[in-house]
C-alpha cells in the first residue's frame, strides 16, 4: 500500500490549462474516483501520477518517495513508480496467451520462471480465469479480456493501482459485474486505487471518495453520497444527475435550510450550506427521478409545485411528465403506475421529497434556469 500526496500540480497543452495547480492527498488503501466530463483533466492527472505525462510544475509523492518534483529535477519512469495500470482499451497482446499476457510485466522485471508461474496462477485464480490461461484474447468476451488486463496490472503486486475508464466499452450488466470484481480485488490486495471515469454509477459503486473535476480543478470531493446528494455548484449538480434548475428568491434562511420561491409563487424548502440573505436570488436544483406527481385541484400547496400537465411521454421504464405553473416548468420521471391518473391538460402536483431540493452556486452551463416569481408573496 501507499499514500499519494500531490501539491500545486499544473500542466498545459498549448494555451489550454488541463491541470490548474491541483492538490490532492490519498490515504493508504483508499479507493478514489476522479469524475468529470471529457477535457476536465482527470485522465491527465492519472497519467501524471503514472509517469505517462510530465507536468510543468508541482510535486507528486507516492508514500515517502518523490516521483515528480520539477524544482528538484525528479521525474521517475512508470517502471520506477511500482504501480499497476488498467487502460480503457485493455491493451492485450493478441498473439500471446492469457498466461503470457499476465506474465509479461514479471518477465520484464526478470522474475524467476517458478515465481512467474506461481504469481500468474494466483492472479488468474483471483479473476477466475486460470482455466483460460492457454486461450488467446481474441477468443474471450469483453469482460474476460478486462479481467486479463486487471490480472496483468496486479500480478507485480503494485503499491498503487491506476484505472483509466476501464469499463467504458462494456455493456450495462457487465459493467456492474466488473465494478464488483474490481472492488473485491482492490480490497483483497489492500492496494491504494485511483479510478478515472465520467460515469457516476462507476464512481458511486467503487469509491470511498469521489473527486469532481472541472477545467483542471477539483471543485468538490467527498463520500459518494455527499457529492451526489449535496452538490455545491450547478456544474456538479448537473453532472451527477440533477436536471431541474430554477432561479429562486430566498424568503428566509437558516444555516442548513432556506424557504425559497420559484415560478408562480411555489414555495419549497431547500438545503443550503450557509445562511442566504432574504430577498436574494439563488439557483436550486432538483432530480426529476425524485419528484412525486399526483392529480390535484390546482390550489397552491407549500412544499410543491402546482400546475398544468403539458406533456406525458413513455420513455422505456419511466414516464416523463412536464408540469407548468405558467412561469416555470418542472420535469418528473416516474414509474408507469404513478402516472396512470395523470392527464395532459389537467392539474397536477409535483412534490420533491424534503431534503432533495438543493441550493447551488452558479448557474447551469449552457441552459437558462426557470425564472423566479415577480415578487415574494407575504404570508396571509
Amino acid at each position: 500500500m501507499t499514500s499519494i500526496v500531490i501539491n500545486n500540480l499544473h500542466k498545459s497543452f498549448g494555451t489550454k490549462t488541463v491541470l490548474d495547480h491541483v492538490g490532492l492527498e490519498v490515504e493508504d488503501g483508499e479507493f478514489i474516483c476522479l469524475l468529470g466530463p471529457s477535457g476536465c483533466g482527470k485522465s491527465t492527472l492519472l497519467r501524471s501520477i503514472a509517469g505517462l505525462e510530465s507536468p510543468e510544475g508541482g510535486t507528486i509523492y507516492l508514500g515517502d518517495d518523490a516521483v515528480f518534483d520539477d524544482k528538484a529535477g525528479i521525474n521517475k519512469t512508470p517502471e520506477q513508480r511500482k504501480l499497476g495500470m488498467v487502460f480503457q482499451s485493455f491493451a492485450l497482446w493478441p498473439h500471446k496467451s492469457v498466461f503470457e499476457n499476465v506474465a509479461y510485466p514479471l518477465k520484464r522485471a526478470k522474475v524467476s520462471k517458478s515465481e512467474i508461474r506461481e504469481r500468474v496462477r494466483e492472479a488468474l485464480i483471483m479473476v477466475d480465469l486460470w482455466e483460460h490461461r492457454d486461450a488467446y484474447p481474441g477468443t474471450l468476451s469483453g469482460g474476460q479480456q478486462q479481467r486479463v488486463a486487471l490480472a496483468r496490472a496486479v500480478v507485480p503486486r503494485p503499491r498503487l493501482l491506476l484505472l483509466d475508464e476501464p469499463l467504458s466499452s462494456l455493456d450495462t450488466n457487465l459493467r456492474a459485474q466488473m465494478r464488483r470484481e474490481i472492488r473485491r480485488i482492490q480490497q483483497h490486495l489492500g492496494a491504494t486505487a485511483v479510478y478515472v471515469t465520467h460515469d457516476k454509477e462507476d464512481a458511486g459503486g467503487l469509491a470511498d471518495r469521489v473527486l469532481v473535476l472541472q477545467d483542471g480543478k477539483i471543485v468538490q470531493q467527498g463520500a459518494p453520497r455527499d457529492v451526489f446528494v449535496a452538490p455545491k455548484t450547478a456544474f456538479v449538480a448537473e453532472f451527477v444527475g440533477f436536471d431541474n434548475f430554477f432561479e429562486a428568491l430566498v424568503v428566509d434562511s437558516g444555516e442548513e435550510q432556506a424557504t425559497i420561491e420559484i415560478g408562480n409563487g411555489n414555495r419549497l424548502t431547500a438545503a443550503v450550506t450557509s445562511r442566504l440573505e432574504a430577498g436574494s436570488k439563488t439557483t436550486v436544483a432538483i432530480r426529476s427521478r425524485l419528484v412525486r406527481v399526483s392529480p390535484h385541484d390546482g390550489t397552491p400547496v407549500d412544499g410543491a409545485i402546482v400546475g398544468t400537465v403539458v406533456s406525458k411521454a413513455h420513455l422505456g421504464d419511466d414516464v416523463e411528465i412536464v408540469i407548468s405553473d405558467g412561469i416555470a416548468e418542472v420535469v418528473a420521471r416516474v414509474r408507469p403506475g404513478y402516472a396512470r391518473d395523470i392527464e395532459v391538460g389537467g392539474f397536477a402536483l409535483a412534490q420533491p421529497p424534503v431534503g432533495t431540493v438543493v441550493a447551488v452556486e452558479g448557474k447551469r452551463k449552457g441552459a437558462p434556469v426557470a425564472p423566479t416569481s415577480p415578487s415574494i408573496r407575504t404570508n396571509a
